[in-house]
């Protein structure tokens, strides 16, 4: 019998749909009259496991053509089936050095490293595949996959945006959106949200994760929104976790002791271990303390014995908010031994010495941190060395001419975190004529997207438009994109929007809003730079990282002032503490605020304040941090130039 073309077609026919039997029957007679026939019925008699008898012919046609890739190659596949897997590697490594364009073979390489589980080495040949066809997306995904596995999450995301895989492909889109999500990349996502669920609107993870990045940025209405869509697509036990979230942003929006009452009930009786650590989470940070107690408890019943040393720094903050410093310091200290860079651990045991007075001590775990932040673990931070984010504050503003018509009121309050901005807001919580934002990306976002729209000029902060038109439906667009927040913002009150670090934005926010004022919040900058390097959240480590932040915003607020002239002012932390009736007084005074109606807020009912200063300012104002600094003369004693000319300037 001879090997026609009519053979060929037939066997390849079959092959390409998977009738392996087919191409074995077809090729029998007549395999050995030609290479290509014969690599083709060796690898259909891999395919059903006739390993030793495709092996065999392998041998043969890599005797007779050792420089054929598609010989090695396919060998290696089939090494790889058979579990033979040292063998698979060095066959497909051999088809790369034959040609080290041969793609396929660095993609084939990749998967059998990654299943062997060695991601490194699968991550190097999966790039090295993108690197000579960088338009397959069969290789992106594979590399997305690697890179999931391996957490590398902000490597993840670059990976995929490099590409553009998110906008054409689900799994890229699906593994994009988590990945942000597990970075805190909440302005990326909220730049890319309407794209993503639009085009993937079937995708539970997609909006599963942007509701969880939503409720991250405070934007309560949108995270309803997408917990609504993952609910619809979804149809397994997640359904009670998304019912608790929903619950939970309906507290959030509305913070009755009914709707409290509501999501602790659900709570009770869940043993799903996120939703307990959110209750958990919620019920220390109200320090409802026995509550907190009796779910970290049933987290702990619940989990393997294994993963129990994880809830010790919940222990930690449990021993803290009770006063039992000792007993919090010795739970910390047991899991630093084995994790001793753990950054919360460390930030947790900065408070607690200081509670103990051990001020030395205290110092000497932030020096610990500041020199080995690189080594450092946090899930909080992509990048321990970034610092707080300072783009944007070498704006350089010119004074506002043109305006809106929008007549709403609105407070700026800004000033360096740790500063004292959540001690003013909260003075003001209980003012009926006031609407509290709560401590959000709204300006930051909106103004982004002026920048991205080409209506702000970077450089100088300023909103080019002069058309009185275009700045009242900029304005409206501002209250509208307010409304992802909250419900509903009543223009007729003042609207209270507090960031610490707005600073840039301020020139077009007092364009759009004529009637718009801006609050300075200051302190001694030691006492601010002690605070920071006190909180895992403010991501500075150093005193010398600290001043050169505090240098650029301050510089910048030292080139808004002329601009925002008498729609500005400062205040001093000090000052509030000292006398919080006169301090409050003047800000009524300042931005149009009649003392009004006082709100009857239930007892702990607030979710407002969710930062780090949330206990402080819970608590009566107190004046034990004022002079806290000095407790740290060798933290401070080559003090930055920078600080001490702020200092003075403050009048410190």
């Amino acid at each position: 019998m001879k090997l026609t073309q009519e053979i060929i077609n037939q066997a390849m026919q079959a092959f390409g749909a998977g009738e392996f039997s087919r191409v074995i029957s077809t090729l029998s007679p007549v395999y050995e009259q030609h290479p290509m026939a014969k690599m083709v019925y060796a690898t259909a008699l891999g395919k059903v496991a006739e390993f030793t008898t495709s092996f065999e012919i392998f041998e043969s046609l890599q005797s007779d053509y050792p420089q054929n890739t598609d010989v090695a190659y396919n060998y290696g596949l089939l090494l790889k089936e058979a579990e033979r897997f040292d063998d698979a590697q060095k066959q497909l490594s051999k088809a790369i050095a034959i040609n080290p364009n041969y793609h396929v073979a660095f993609h084939a390489l990749g998967n059998l490293m990654s299943e062997l589980g060695r991601n490194e080495e699968a991550q190097l040949a999966y790039e090295k595949a993108i690197a000579k066809n960088p338009k397959n997306i069969q290789y992106g995904q594979s590399l997305s996959k690697c890179l999931y596995q391996q957490e590398k999450w902000s490597q993840l995301v670059a990976h995929i945006k490099r590409e553009d895989l998110h906008l054409s492909d689900k799994l890229s889109a699906e593994l994009y959106t988590e990945a942000c999500y597990r970075i805190h990349s909440r302005g990326e996502l909220a730049k890319q949200s309407n794209m993503l669920s639009s085009r993937y609107s079937d995708s539970y993870s997609i909006h599963y994760f942007l509701a969880l990045s939503a409720l991250e940025s405070k934007r309560y209405v949108h995270a309803k929104r997408h917990l609504e869509k993952s609910l619809s697509l979804d149809d397994s036990s997640d359904k009670e976790e998304l019912l608790t979230y929903l619950d939970y942003v309906s507290w959030l929006l509305n913070a009755t002791k009914d709707n409290l009452d509501v999501l602790n009930r659900k709570f009770e009786n869940t043993d799903n271990i996120q939703l307990l650590e959110l209750a958990f989470n919620i019920n220390e940070n109200r320090r409802e303390l026995a509550e907190a107690e009796k779910f970290l408890g049933k987290i702990q019943l619940i989990q393997a014995e294994g993963d129990k040393e994880q809830h010790e720094l919940k222990r930690s903050l449990l021993a803290f908010a009770k006063g039992e410093f000792e007993e919090g310091l010795r739970i910390n200290e047991h899991f630093l031994v084995k994790q001793p860079k753990s950054l919360p651990h460390l930030y947790q045991k900065i408070r607690t010495l200081e509670k103990l007075k051990r001020f030395s001590d205290a110092e000497e775990v932030i020096r610990f941190i500041a020199h080995n932040v690189n080594n450092l673990h946090s899930s909080k931070f992509a990048d321990l060395s970034s610092g707080v984010m300072l783009n944007g504050f070498d704006v350089s503003p010119s004074p506002i001419v043109n305006t809106s018509s929008n007549s709403t009121n609105i407070l700026f309050i800004v000033g360096f975190p740790r500063s004292g901005t959540t001690l003013i807001e909260s003075l003001l919580l209980k003012n009926a004529n006031v609407e509290l934002l709560e401590e959000t990306d709204a300006v930051e976002t909106f103004y982004n997207q002026m920048v991205e729209r080409e209506i702000v000029d970077p450089e100088t902060g300023d909103i080019k438009r002069t058309n009185q038109s275009e700045l009242d439906a900029l304005a409206n667009d501002y209250l509208e994109h307010l409304t992802a927040y909250s419900p509903s913002v009543d223009s007729n009150k003042l609207i209270v929007d507090k960031m610490p670090l707005n600073f840039p934005y301020l020139p077009a926010m007092l364009t759009l809003f004529p009637n718009a004022k801006v609050l300075c919040c200051l302190r001694n900058p030691k006492a601010v730079a002690l605070s920071c390097l006190q909180f895992e959240e403010i991501n500075l480590y150093t005193v010398e990282q600290f001043a050169e932040a505090y240098n650029k915003v301050f510089t910048c607020w030292e080139k808004m002032e002329p601009i925002l002239r008498d729609r500005a002012i400062s205040i001093k932390y000090e000052d509030v503490v000292a006398d919080p009736e006169s301090s409050i007084a003047s800000i009524y005074q300042f931005s149009g605020l009649t003392e009004g109606e006082t709100k009857t807020l239930e007892s702990n009912s607030s979710p407002l304040f969710q930062t780090p200063s949330y206990y402080q300012v819970s608590q009566p104002v107190y004046k034990s941090s004022m002079q806290k600094y000095e407790n740290y003369p060798t933290l401070f004693s080559e003090c930055p130039p920078l600080l001490d000319e702020w200092e003075q300037k403050w009048g410190y």
